[in-house]
């Protein structure tokens, strides 16, 4: 009868999340923008650029932006897009599992750029807009890898000038990284 009940007793199964994962496996990270400074007729942007050759995919989990002023504005989302501006690679960024020495370092940029002409991105996806109230963080984390980053392309949130006055923000992005497979052996 003990070994009819050890051979039929129900299994362990742990269930990760895919960022806990990912973490663990050190190709988990999470990083900020600089500081994103527009308004005055001025427009700005925020993104995470997957580099031509960078030999991963990159899978968004989360997003935040916070809106240091008195000012509400709009945030939309693009995928894909040329982004105008001159732009800054923050390196505000950190692996998710920092247990690993030495730890992982990512391979997708965190880019901004701060009080460009009206000009918006070119090409690529308009996808969503959101509305990022005054003194307040949006935070957006049910992403779970649903966008897939490919090389040579980007997850961005515009930023449209509120009008007269000045905002200043910070984007913090999570996501993970997967190295693309090229074995085409079937």
């Amino acid at each position: 009868m003990n070994s009819f009940i050890k051979e039929n007793a129900p299994k362990e199964v742990v269930v990760l999340s895919d960022a806990v994962y990912h973490s663990y496996l050190g190709s988990y990270f999470l990083g900020q923008t600089d500081m994103i400074c527009f308004g005055g007729s001025y427009n700005a942007w925020g993104a995470l650029v997957n580099p031509k050759g960078s030999n991963i995919n990159m899978f968004l989990n989360a997003y935040t932006i916070s809106n240091f002023s008195d000012e509400p504005f709009t945030a939309e989302g693009w995928l894909s897009s040329t982004l105008p501006g001159e732009s800054r690679i923050s390196r505000n960024f950190a692996a998710g599992n920092q247990a690993i020495s030495p730890p992982s370092l990512p391979r997708v940029n965190i880019m901004s750029a701060s009080n460009i002409t009206n000009n918006t991105p070119i090409g690529g996806v308009y996808t969503f807009t959101r509305r990022v109230e005054p003194n307040q963080t949006l935070t957006k984390h049910d992403f779970q890898g649903m966008y897939t980053i490919p090389p040579g392309s980007s997850f961005a949130l515009f930023f449209s000038s509120p009008g007269k006055e000045h905002v200043q923000s910070r984007m913090a992005f999570g996501w993970w990284e997967e190295r693309i497979n090229h074995d085409c052996r079937y």
